[in-house]
């Protein structure tokens, strides 16, 4: 339950994931980056939510 799954276009998730880790969210324990989908390891429930809502902002 503290694992967010993130789909990116193909081939995307290795840039992706190293944005988000240059970003140094204080929730994420670590990512994990395959062709198109990154695996963010988040320190608890709640603040999985919060990484999401803090994402969908950026992304916006």
């Amino acid at each position: 339950m503290n694992i967010l799954v993130i789909k990116t276009s193909s081939g995307m998730a290795m840039a992706a994931a190293t944005a988000l880790d240059a970003c140094k969210f204080e929730e994420i324990v670590g990512t994990i980056a395959g062709d198109d989908t990154i695996m963010c390891a988040v320190r608890s429930v709640d603040l999985t939510i919060a990484l999401m809502e803090k994402i969908t902002t950026l992304l916006k």
